[in-house]
């Protein structure tokens, strides 16, 4: 009798267990993977708050702003440097989708004095973005990594080099996609031009017989 008294208490405790584990499973888990992918997250805005961005390489600086037709309505873009010119919407849009979206695939700790093995100290391109709030936030891309899948990156790095170059220093690694993103001839950042059609021309009058 008390054999079978121990088996119902085992029991008991076993079915508290799996209760406990399905909670957890239910409520604890999900919110764990939510905290996972947000930290994966380079930034965390939407792209329609940014309100004018620069793309600086060691060829050109570029800057853009968002115009409004009507107060409150639709948008285009419009290049301010190193020309002025209507923008394309498409090389625009897939820019500002990588920053909004992109996900780090990992982070390296690294310190100050290593940054040029990364390509960090001369980086091939810095993104500056203003949001509609006037909050700024720059991403800085480097090398690209020995898989030649990511490059590596700094997001909203300090302005001025840490005075201890021992520092501990996030870097990321982020998609290789933000390289064709910002690395663009000028003609891709300018909005394509309409094709030009060439007017009919009107045929030339047939002569009357009174004319020949």
């Amino acid at each position: 009798m008390k054999l079978q008294k121990n088996t119902l208490v085992l029991i008991a405790v076993a079915l508290s267990m799996t209760g406990l584990v399905a909670l957890f499973e239910m409520q604890v888990s999900p919110k764990q993977e939510a905290a996972k992918e947000e930290k994966q997250k380079i930034f965390a805005f939407n792209s329609d708050r940014v309100q004018f961005f620069t793309v600086k390489t060691p060829e050109k600086i570029l800057t853009f702003e968002r115009v409004y037709a009507t107060k409150g309505g639709k948008s285009s873009w419009e290049m301010k440097l190193p020309v002025q010119a209507h923008a394309s919407q498409a090389s625009v849009d897939f820019l500002l989708d990588r920053l909004a979206t992109g996900k780090s695939d990992r982070t390296i700790n690294t310190t100050a004095a290593q940054l040029p093995e990364f390509g960090l100290d001369q980086p091939q391109a810095t993104v500056t973005v203003k949001l509609d709030n006037q909050e700024t936030h720059r991403l800085v891309l480097g090398k690209t990594d020995f898989s030649g899948r990511f490059l590596y990156a700094q997001a909203n790095p300090p302005e001025a080099p840490p005075q201890n170059s021992a520092q501990n220093l996030p870097v990321l690694l982020v998609p290789f996609d933000f390289k064709n993103a910002v690395q663009r001839p000028l003609s891709e950042w300018k909005k394509a031009e309409a094709p030009k059609t060439d007017k009919p021309q009107k045929p030339s009058p047939t002569p009357s017989p009174e004319n020949k």
